[in-house]
């Protein structure tokens, strides 16, 4: 059988329908309470989805979906909960058999093999709106490890490279998967983790030949080490850490024009790190893994499925822990995914090109969030709207971020205006920073880069 990142479209295809039907009807549909309510509430049963299209039938949902009130608590309901005898009548066959076996013939061992596929050992924090944990059984650590070793080879980096990490260390997606990666590709590896001396110690004690960053950070890191007389001459590669921004390339490029710039990003919900591949990088975009996760696109405005660009949606396969199905991400992704093979490394997996990591939900200078999401669905189908527009920007005589809502009434002004952002409020937690009522030529004539067909970022 052909490798995992070398299967034919069909081959691959027919994989992806195989697990998702093992995910859904064995793993996330019995086991896990969130799921069990809300595929009876649409009217679904988990063994009619035995294939990615009836996946995608799905509506897809975010952590507000599944707490509304924003109680981290509130995630558990997400974690896959089996118990023997549920693991018995739904896990793999060779599983089962090995498992009875050993029950029969008194090897309470057993319960140590139930226990490494089912009980959640380990949690990273995660999320946009509120941060909640993210549950991961022994085996799930496994996939984690297999993903890393990926990651290891996708970047073109071997065990002879040495990491040094400034990623913060925590308990993160990031942070975990980096050092998963670095284990399983038998590279030495050290987590100093964000303070500038220890950096630089570490930097001198080991020096490294991979370095990972933040990307909002990369270019001080890099900056400091230069003022600190550090040398970075061993340096070969560096790992920007969450999809950076054109600049955030730009800046970290003209400080090391000789080394290979490569992202690494985890979306919000996700338990593996996807990366760009040596031969390809930013311009053919991020490798994922289709036998561990499957990558979706949906309007982020309506929330409906699109063949087009979009919001990542994401379903991890083959993990218990928690369980993320048609997991909206925030992430926005400037075109399609794209399947054909790789044009730098030619690997035939799914590849996600110009992401905006995060893009759909704002932080506020306060530190308050505000879900553009929720800001969308809230006027999406009102019968009393012509039409809407939300600009995301920074004010002009202080800089702080604003997110102003256009409306197009068909009605009263003042009372849409009232009744949209009574909505707003009851779905998003808070307001915007102003509501206005427009005219079509001036919605028509909004400045700004298209975020979504109705939202436009502004400088």
């Amino acid at each position: 059988m052909a490798s995992w990142d070398r299967l034919s479209a069909g081959a691959l295809s027919k994989l992806q329908d195989r697990l998702v039907a093992h995910q859904v009807q064995h793993v996330v549909g019995p086991f896990s309470p969130y799921w069990k309510a809300r595929l009876a509430e649409l009217g679904r049963r988990a063994s009619t989805i035995g294939s990615v299209a009836a996946l995608e039938a799905l509506p897809a949902a975010g952590e507000r979906d599944v707490a509304p009130d924003g109680d981290p608590a509130g995630m558990a309901r997400l974690v896959v909960q089996a118990s023997e005898g549920g693991f018995v009548l739904h896990a793999k066959g060779p599983t089962v058999r090995r498992v009875l076996r050993m029950r029969a013939t008194g090897n309470k061992d057993y319960l140590k093999v139930i226990a490494h596929e089912t009980k959640p050992t380990s949690y990273v924090w995660s999320g946009l709106g509120f941060r909640y944990p993210l549950a991961s059984t022994r085996a799930d650590l496994d996939v984690v490890a297999r993903a890393g070793a990926r990651l290891w080879s996708i970047a073109g980096l071997t065990a002879q490279d040495a990491l040094l990490s400034a990623v913060p260390v925590t308990s993160s997606t990031e942070h975990l998967a980096l050092s998963y990666a670095a284990m399983a590709a038998g590279a030495p590896a050290l987590f100093p983790g964000a303070e500038p001396a220890a950096l630089i110690a570490a930097a001198r004690l080991a020096p490294p030949t991979v370095l990972a960053a933040p990307s909002p950070q990369a270019a001080d890191v890099l900056s400091t080490w230069a003022g600190a007389g550090v040398s970075i001459d061993s340096v070969r590669t560096l790992l920007l850490v969450g999809a950076p921004t054109p600049a955030q390339r730009a800046a970290v490029a003209g400080l090391l024009p000789a080394v290979t710039v490569l992202a690494v990003h985890a979306p919000a919900g996700a338990r593996v790190l996807w990366t760009e591949c040596r031969a390809g990088g930013a311009a053919a975009g991020l490798h994922t893994y289709p036998d561990l996760d499957l990558v979706q696109m949906v309007d982020p405005d309506s929330g409906e499925p699109t063949a087009q660009g979009g919001e990542v949606v994401l379903t991890q396969l083959g993990m218990f822990g928690s369980a993320l199905l048609r997991w909206r991400t925030g992430d926005i992704a400037a075109a399609p995914i794209d399947s054909a093979p790789c044009p730098g490394c030619g690997r035939r997996v799914p590849r996600v090109i110009g992401l905006k990591a995060h893009a759909m939900v704002l932080v506020s200078d306060d530190g308050r969030t505000l879900d553009l999401r929720a800001v969308a669905g809230a006027l999406s189908g009102r019968t009393d709207l012509t039409d809407w527009r939300v600009v995301v920007g920074r004010r002009g005589r202080d800089g702080r971020g604003q997110v102003i809502v256009h409306l197009l009434p068909d009605g009263e002004p003042g009372e849409v205006a009232v009744a949209a952002a009574t909505d707003i409020r009851t779905v998003a937690g808070l307001l915007p920073t102003q509501l206005v009522v427009t005219t079509p030529e001036d919605l028509a004539a909004l400045p700004g880069e298209a975020l979504t067909p109705r939202i436009r970022l502004r400088d």
